[in-house]
């Protein structure tokens, strides 16, 4: 029976002029969105390849001398753009591309500050990477928006208007239970819609397929977006069907949805996570570089009280005091100025994590957020790659000991020119940085969000069926 029902519906749906209007809608928005994103990728793909050859020159250049390498580093470390930056393209363009393995810039004594990870966060990452952002054609523009929207419109009559025309009435006439006609339209209509979704995706693909050459696993978070993207649907259907269902008439239940859209899909995720974050601001830059100079200034003053610029280090054997000190100093200060760099970076990043949780009341945020990790991009994609840079940091380190612990001749005391070894090293063993988005943590990343997704539906469609069980025909 409920087959029959979801056969009927569909005949319907497929035949309507709502359902016309929705599939060319979304084909003509895909195309758009095709468009408009494949000169983009070629250039960022352009830029990212510079970038990484730039970073490679200089790092082959310093593997002359194994101290260049521990001043200068390995330089800047980019991001790698995502193929799937047209599902979620979003808050891409305002987040940081990339780290620089920067160096402190100070030489006192003949001796040079060491390199460290510095974080951009000038402009600070707030506003538009904590609600969602619809500046361009994506795939989250055109299902959290569009899509969302023709839901209700596929959804404000189908109880309550077939109540007004007297069909639901035949159709209750037969042995069939309320639940199952219930089910059978949400069915129907959710497949209708996942028929529109579907075309223009393909259509999508179909335009980028010479552009874009996507392997096993980025097909696969293409199919985990689509899976998402229909979760989502199914939470404005039961919307639908339930206001629908309390409402005796499908103007008044048409007027309710989109009262209830505007402020779910539009309202909420454009203002909540901003007052929010103007109720948590963080440390400012002005105020974080007066920190690291003062920081940089207590250190250097107990060190000169030590008599670290009293004497110079050497290359006598074994290491003098003067070097082993002028050793310890560097160290500090570049594990001071590390320590300070990342608390700045996590106060930041707290400030967004916070409103993106109060953020998360609307299904339009839960859906942003899940795309754009599936997808590689965003502020949970930049997450990851901060990460990648921190390990590749602490690889790189570990790789300059070993270095110099491979020379007879060092006198193996980190940090200082005197005491490290002074030639070249084998450019090949280098490690170089390789920035890639797992499947793995593209799953983790969404995890939560699919979760959430899950709960809308199976809640609306619940009230919906109490309300269609109690609702006079």
């Amino acid at each position: 029976m409920l087959w029959h029902i979801v056969q009927r519906e569909l005949f319907q749906q497929f035949n309507s002029l709502r359902f016309m209007f929705a599939l060319l809608l979304i084909v003509f928005l895909m195309i758009l969105n095709a468009i408009g994103h494949i000169k983009q990728y070629e250039t960022r793909q352009i830029e990212y390849r510079q970038q990484v050859s730039t970073a490679v020159e200089r790092l082959e250049k310093n593997s002359d001398n194994l101290y260049d390498l521990v001043v200068r580093g390995p330089g800047e470390l980019s991001k790698q753009p995502s193929k799937l930056a047209f599902c979620a393209q979003g808050s891409e363009d305002y987040l940081p591309t990339s780290v620089l393995g920067w160096s402190a810039g100070w030489e006192r004594r003949g001796v040079s500050g060491l390199w460290r990870l510095m974080y951009d966060v000038s402009p600070p990452i707030t506003g538009t990477d904590i609600f969602p952002t619809f500046l361009k054609i994506d795939w989250i523009l055109i299902i959290s928006i569009v899509l969302s929207f023709l839901a209700l419109v596929f959804t404000f009559d189908a109880i309550s208007g077939e109540v007004e025309r007297g069909t639901l009435r035949l159709t209750l006439s037969n042995p069939v239970a309320r639940g199952t006609v219930l089910a059978g339209k949400f069915l129907s209509i959710l497949m209708s819609l996942g028929v529109v979704l579907l075309v223009g995706i393909l259509m999508n693909l179909l335009l980028f397929s010479g552009t874009l050459q996507l392997n096993g696993q980025e097909w696969g978070r293409i199919v985990g977006i689509s899976v998402v993207s229909l979760m989502y649907l199914s939470i404005f259907i039961a919307l639908g069907l339930f206001v629908s269902s309390v409402t005796s008439h499908s103007a008044t239940s048409l007027v309710i949805l989109l009262l209830l859209w505007v402020i779910w899909v539009l309202l909420i995720p454009a203002t909540f996570g901003t007052i929010l974050s103007g109720l948590n601001q963080p440390l400012s830059t002005q105020d974080h570089k007066a920190q690291r100079s003062s920081q940089r200034k207590e250190i250097t003053e107990r060190y000169e009280a030590r008599g670290v610029y009293d004497h110079v280090p050497s290359r006598v054997r074994p290491p003098t005091d003067a070097t082993l000190l002028w050793a310890e100093f560097l160290n500090e200060e570049r594990q001071a100025d590390i320590r300070l760099n990342k608390e700045f970076l996590t106060t930041r990043i707290h400030q967004i994590q916070v409103a993106r949780e109060f953020n998360r009341i609307s299904p339009t945020a839960i859906v942003q957020y899940a795309v754009e990790s599936l997808a590689g991009t965003g502020f949970q994609r930049h997450l990851n790659f901060l990460k990648n840079a921190e390990r590749y940091a602490d690889a790189f380190n570990d790789f300059l000991i070993a270095a110099d612990r491979a020379d007879p001749d060092s006198l193996h005391v980190p940090f200082v020119r005197e005491g490290m070894s002074d030639k070249p090293v084998s450019f090949e063993s280098i490690p170089k940085f390789q920035d890639s988005v797992r499947l793995g943590d593209a799953f983790k990343g969404a995890i939560l969000d699919v979760m959430l997704l899950l709960l809308f539906p199976t809640v609306l469609f619940a009230a919906a069926h109490v309300s269609f069980q109690r609702k006079e025909i």
